[in-house]
């Protein structure tokens, strides 16, 4: 268990912070402190150098620096002499020390069942150990989604702490907590805890107010005025406003840079109605905003011309490019004159380009999301069935490259022709159904007549991992039915879905978990007629028409995201957080096919954490 988290031993000075990756002041400063914590524990013995290389390797986990944690480890039990196959260090201390940041480490990289596994074993023994162990939980709840119970944990923990920066870390925690609720969880949310109760009213304030600017100032500061002792009264609500009165204030001109000709016409055509849908029904703005619209599938022009000209033309934000060539361009330029919001992503993860912000519907995050919802099952030996297609292959990778990171194992997966509707021999492939005809055979060549035998199916998985669109989706579910996996949990993404109710078409699909956006699995929009009404012909679209909206409203909601690694906005694209490279980031809802219609529900990790040590 804690074997998953070892390295190689490295000194701490021989690792460079932050060379690989770009990251935020807050982790830069947090670095910097665990660096001061080395030093003093250089000039340390005993216990006393171990809680400070404790406390670095905390503080370069919360900075998203995990190798070096990992480092402070591996020194900590060297110098304990821990013992793995006891769980144990040379003191109680020590072993609570080792253990907490090995759980710290687990929860960092998304590990839920190493994390469950290491907290059962950690008895705190100092104060300060406690009050870690206390947050350690309330981050597990986190990872688990349980994010009320992350919140009431936070809530209690703050009478403990005393350092102002923990204190305010803290109290961001628990709006990132809130924040990371669907809407109708937060929605349904009550508490008697006056403290925990303002919070509540705050995060379902801004839940509605991130799309009616003007409004969301006056919102705020009555929420200040009536809660003035409210820890985010005193740290946050005057940044909090500060970040969204430069864009109610100023007038903006949206320059759209997309094709309207060619072979993306209709993706744009979809894009550009929710862009105007968003700013017809946008009646509260102070100030409506000017929209621009360029033509970039002209081919005697450049991407390049075009921002020129939309930035002489007065542009103060820019919404494109959508393919990809021109975003990688794009991200090897220094800086950018205004913020440019694209809609797709770079083949590079990294984004060192000042006001250049990437947004899109990227199906590998959706592949991830989904590795990540089958660990919190317990599904850790996985299957993968994908086609024989560039786009197939994408999807397989992604799944399989983050599934691996957070402890699961994928033993088996096939491909099948993506223009072909007989899955038989793939899937007899992805089963091993083929070993156990062959294994039939040699028994009846042995005994010299035939047999009468059932053919069994690998045992070893417990999930299979799905890429298929919703055609191919109808005939692979069937087909795994049959061939024995009918009690084999199968995960998929959005693609498996039209987003229309057809209940005789998606029978077949029954069981199948999925994940999709927020304007397919619970769409209270009103722009949802809207675009019922308008556009019937473009339901194949409508994932993107709810991209061209939320495009929309991240304009004036940017500079809140850009500026607190704690922010989210609910968008009907998803709930959307940016990323250290400027990268849009959504988080899904999830649905499962029952009587031939998808049902939303809300994930809970198999692995329940104990409440045993929350008193101090």
């Amino acid at each position: 268990m804690l074997s998953a988290c070892d390295t190689q031993l490295t000194k701490p000075d021989q690792e460079a912070i932050g060379e690989t990756r770009p990251t935020t002041e807050r982790q830069t400063t947090l670095a910097e402190e665990a660096k001061h914590f080395l030093e003093l524990a250089e000039d340390s013995s005993g216990e006393e150098e171990q809680a400070y290389r404790a406390k670095a390797g905390k503080l370069f986990v919360d900075a998203g620096e995990i190798k070096l944690a990992k480092n402070q480890l591996d020194i900590l039990k060297q110098q304990s002499a821990y013992d793995l196959t006891t769980n144990r260090a040379g003191t109680d201390s020590a072993t609570a020390a080792i253990l907490l940041l090995s759980a710290e480490i687990a929860i960092a990289e998304k590990n839920i069942q190493i994390a469950n596994e290491l907290i059962t074993e950690i008895k705190p023994v100092t104060n300060n150990q406690k009050i870690d162990f206390r947050e350690l939980k309330a981050n597990y709840d986190y990872l688990s989604a349980d994010y009320m119970s992350a919140v009431n944990r936070r809530v209690e923990l703050d009478s403990y702490l005393v350092d102002e920066r923990r204190k305010n870390r803290n109290s961001q925690k628990i709006w990132e907590a809130l924040s990371s609720m669907p809407t109708s969880q937060l929605a349904n949310q009550y508490s008697k805890n006056p403290v925990t109760s303002g919070w509540l009213d705050l995060a379902k304030l801004m839940r509605s107010g991130q799309q009616n600017i003007s409004q969301l100032e006056n919102n705020l500061l009555n929420w200040g005025t009536d809660n003035p002792t409210h820890p985010f009264s005193n740290n946050f609500l005057s940044d909090l406003i500060d970040n969204y009165q430069v864009n109610a204030s100023g007038k903006k001109h949206i320059a759209v840079l997309l094709p309207m000709q060619g072979d993306l016409s209709k993706v744009t055509a979809a894009i550009k109605n929710g862009l105007l849908s968003a700013y017809y029904s946008d009646s509260n703005s102070v100030e409506k905003p000017v929209i621009s619209f360029y033509d970039s599938s002209n081919e005697a022009l450049t991407f390049q011309q075009l921002y020129q000209q939309a930035l002489g033309n007065g542009a103060t934000n820019i919404i494109g490019p959508i393919d990809k060539i021109t975003i990688n361009q794009l991200t090897q330029q220094r800086e950018l004159d205004v913020p440019v919001l694209t809609l797709n992503y770079s083949a590079n993860t990294l984004n060192y380009t000042d006001n250049l912000f990437q947004f899109g519907l990227s199906p590998e995050d959706e592949a991830r999301q989904v590795a990540e919802l089958a660990i919190k099952h317990n599904k850790i030996r996985a299957a993968v069935f994908y086609p024989d297609s560039e786009w197939g292959k994408r999807l397989k990778d992604a799944f399989t490259s983050h599934y691996i990171s957070l402890g699961g194992e994928v033993l088996t997966t096939a491909d099948y022709a993506a223009n072909t509707n007989d899955y038989r021999r793939p899937i007899r492939t992805l089963l091993n159904l083929d070993k156990s005809a062959i294994r039939r055979i040699r028994v009846e060549n042995i005994i010299g007549k035939r047999v009468q035998s059932e053919p069994h199916r690998r045992q070893d998985i417990d999930m299979i991992f799905l890429a298929a669109t919703h055609r191919s989706a109808r005939g692979i579910m069937p087909a795994f039915k049959f061939h024995h996996a009918s009690n084999l949990p199968v995960y998929s993404t959005s693609h498996v879905y039209t987003g229309k109710i057809n209940r005789e078409l998606d029978r077949d699909l029954n069981g199948l978990i999925f994940c999709d956006l927020p304007w397919i699995l619970q769409n209270t929009s009103p722009l949802a007629n809207t675009f019922k009404k308008n556009w019937p012909k473009q339901e194949n679209y409508t994932r993107l028409f709810a991209l061209g909206v939320d495009a929309y409203h991240l304009i004036y909601n940017l500079d809140y995201l850009a500026d607190n690694d704690y922010a989210f906005y609910d968008g009907l694209t998803g709930n959307i957080q940016l990323d250290g490279s400027n990268r849009i980031t959504r988080k899904l809802l999830w649905a499962k096919f029952k009587k031939g219609k998808a049902v939303y529900f809300e994930p809970v990790a198999d692995a329940p954490l104990l409440n045993a040590g929350d008193k101090l």
